[in-house]
């Protein structure tokens, strides 16, 4: 199919001549040389061979091309997704901030996860560190935490209820930060949860111990 539209590509000078010298009335001896041309060089076999094994090469370096492509970009999603080397960097043992159920987990239009518990559960920081914000309201995200764990590494923590820290509060990872809530943009009661590693977001769940789904909770439940 690729070769057969490459050919007809090639052929395009050809057609257009066609259409600008008209073909020679009954009667009219011979025909124009450059027709001549045209016609003995695209009919001659050895031509269109040359022409087929040309598009044939064509065709074989863009698919090299492709899946040259392919791989770079699969190599670099793997480097962007890849997250041990972020046990390394913090150099410490990071925990559930809740144990509740994973709802929604980490994707291009969700850059955190959404972890299901009633209202008042509390809310513990994934690692000891600094509080860099407080916001009450933040539009969307409601009542927000900001965590610094030190070496590149932060979380947030989103639709809060309670907020128990203000900024500068150096805590540790057996402290409550606050509890579940529904402020900001949301349909229930969850913590939304965000980790950046140098300004960079992570899925928490590569980082974390691992959660429960909503969906199996409720099938062993069944």
């Amino acid at each position: 199919m690729v070769k057969r539209l490459l050919l007809e590509l090639v052929m395009i000078p050809y057609q257009l001549y066609r259409l600008i010298v008209p073909a020679p009335r009954p009667g009219r001896p011979g025909s124009h040389p450059i027709s001549k041309f045209f016609r003995r060089t695209f009919e001659h076999k050895r031509t269109r061979k040359a022409i087929s094994a040309a598009l044939t090469l064509l065709v074989m370096g863009l698919g090299q091309m492709s899946n040259l492509m392919a791989r770079t970009t699969q190599a670099t999603e793997v480097a962007l997704i890849s997250q041990p080397e972020n046990r390394l960097i913090t150099q410490t043992t990071l925990e559930k901030p809740l144990d509740g159920r994973l709802a929604q987990g980490f994707h291009g239009f969700h850059r955190g996860i959404d972890i299901l518990d009633p209202v008042g559960t509390p809310i513990e920081p994934i690692a000891d560190g600094v509080v860099t914000e407080v916001s009450l309201g933040r539009l969307g995200w409601g009542n927000t935490v900001v965590v610094d764990h030190g070496n590149g590494l932060a979380s947030r923590y989103a639709h809060m209820n309670e907020v128990r820290m203000i900024e500068n509060d150096q805590i540790n990872k057996d402290q409550t930060l606050g509890t579940v809530g529904m402020t900001g943009w949301t349909t229930g009661p969850h913590l939304h949860l965000e980790v950046y590693q140098n300004g960079r977001a992570i899925d928490p769940a590569a980082i974390l111990p691992a959660f429960v789904s909503a969906d199996y909770r409720i099938a062993q439940e069944k």
